[in-house]
């Protein structure tokens, strides 16, 4: 990510099987964006989260994250999580096995739901 002000990455993910939706937003701090975030969350339908992506976070900023009602994650906890994702896929072990593991992962389609939960365990 860019460390400029004006780089900030967003979309919006859906997850048909619990059928939240996410606006998910990209930057690299989250001192430069609190003004579109404040803005995001006044506009933003009820039925989406604001999740805010970065490359690192205070406990400070979580705090206020929490209080805000946004979701802060770091970059660093999305890669771990895809990483795990693909390792299980890649083992040759057998299909009852990684069925096991996939089933304590859950769902890939919940993935925001996952790293979200991931993050706050750290």
């Amino acid at each position: 990510m860019s460390e400029s002000k004006s780089t900030l990455w967003n979309f919006v993910a859906y997850n048909p099987n619990n059928q939240k939706r996410y606006a998910v937003f990209c930057t690299a701090k989250v001192a430069k964006v609190k003004g579109l975030i404040k803005v995001a969350l006044k506009k933003l339908p009820q039925d989406h989260r604001l999740v805010v992506v970065v490359e690192d976070h205070t406990d400070e900023e979580v705090t206020q994250a929490d209080e805000q009602g946004f979701c802060l994650v770091k970059l660093s906890t999305l890669d771990e999580y895809g990483q795990e994702m693909l390792e299980i896929r890649g083992r040759d072990n057998s299909e009852k096995e990684v069925e096991k593991e996939l089933d304590k992962i859950q769902e890939p389609a919940d993935f925001v739901d996952k790293v979200i939960h991931k993050d706050k365990l750290f």
